[in-house]
């Protein structure tokens, strides 16, 4: 698709300006904010063939993003690892935490289904092997509990990806195993479900703080 669209374009008449520079050719150029706050720039079509503009823009958000429910809905909950619910907001430092992460799809569909969620910059998981709740049966008490088909444990996330159907039962969940390791207070970030191939069906939490008090 690529060559063919190179292919195209060398067909096509271009004639463009880009401030005061003449280009035949097609434009492909990034731009840091900074540089066009200092001097914008204007692009124009100065031939007779009419063209398409098509514009990426990348960077982080100022305002952390709201919850939102696009066909999903996820919650991230907290516990000890015999099943209590527990507040995140203060942890005390080598506590460890069973993380669920609860989905809901109102309408099942058929599709792989991605389930994301970041750690805070003072936890860490603790025990990969714990992912749900067949595999010891030390987190016997989760609901719902769902086998992944596929589940990483990285330093800053834990994610698993299930594949989905119509048969598929609306609520479904899956955990791991956190360790407050790091005393200080730190930002919650989201935690996210989507479809990996209908990004437009998708869930993510709010984001919120922890802070990690230091043992004595």
């Amino acid at each position: 698709m690529v060559l063919a669209a190179r292919a195209l374009g060398r067909e096509t008449q271009i004639s463009l300006k880009v401030n005061d520079e003449a280009l035949g050719k097609p434009l492909y150029r990034s731009y840091r904010a900074a540089d066009v706050r200092r001097e914008p720039v204007t692009i124009a079509n100065t031939g007779d063939t009419d063209l398409k503009s098509v514009v990426s823009v990348s960077g982080a958000p100022v305002t952390p993003e709201p919850a939102a429910e696009k066909g999903f809905s996820i919650e991230r909950l907290y516990y000890t690892l015999d099943g209590d619910a527990v507040d995140p907001a203060t942890v005390k430092q080598n506590t460890r935490l069973a993380v669920v992460l609860k989905v809901t799809e109102p309408d099942p569909h058929y599709g792989r289904v991605i389930v994301a969620d970041y750690l805070p910059a003072g936890f860490e998981i603790d025990n990969p092997h714990l992912v749900s709740s067949g595999d010891t049966g030390t987190l016997s008490w989760i609901e719902n509990a769902a086998e992944p088909v596929n589940a990483e444990f990285r330093d800053d996330r834990f994610s698993a990806a299930f594949d989905r159907n119509e048969k598929s039962p609306a609520v479904f969940t899956v955990a791991y195993v956190v360790r407050a390791v790091a005393p200080g207070q730190y930002v919650l970030p989201q935690a996210y479900v989507e479809d990996m191939y209908r990004p437009d069906r998708f869930g993510r939490t709010g984001t919120g703080r922890v802070e990690v008090t230091a043992a004595k």
